[in-house]
């Protein structure tokens, strides 16, 4: 499989025109769906990246990703809250992989907080 199409790599992608708030146009995403998924299928689970900008914080939901990181060409924020599968063909270039266990263990963290996914315990208790 390429590199390309690996879960934990960062990757630019044309996520298309947007409707409300969400991600679009060309920008990085960091590829979290599982390799077999995205082998079998064509498809690929992101998280859009936004660039920092001057007074914007990370808030407690979103990933600090530093310039580097993941061959990522500036500093950025992952967006948890902004997950979406796209079609292969929208990915253009290989930025790198992100290799910091505890960096993926973050976005992990945060991805399955979005979805409260934390405790799967609780599910069975919803209403």
């Amino acid at each position: 499989m390429s590199a390309m199409r690996r879960r934990w790599s960062l990757v630019e992608a044309d996520l298309g025109e947007p409707l409300g708030h969400e991600q679009s146009l060309r920008r990085p995403v960091l590829i979290v769906s599982n390799e077999a998924f995205n082998r079998a299928s064509g498809l690929l689970t992101v998280l859009p990246a936004t660039s920092v900008k001057l007074g914007r914080s990370v808030q407690p939901f979103e990933v600090f990703l530093p310039a580097g990181s993941a061959g990522n060409p500036a500093d950025s924020i992952l967006l948890p809250h902004h997950i979406r599968t796209i079609s292969a063909a929208r990915l253009h270039r290989l930025y790198g992989r992100l290799s910091d266990p505890a960096q993926r263990r973050e976005v992990a963290e945060k991805l399955l907080g979005h979805l409260d996914f934390l405790d799967l315990r609780e599910i069975e208790e919803e209403p």
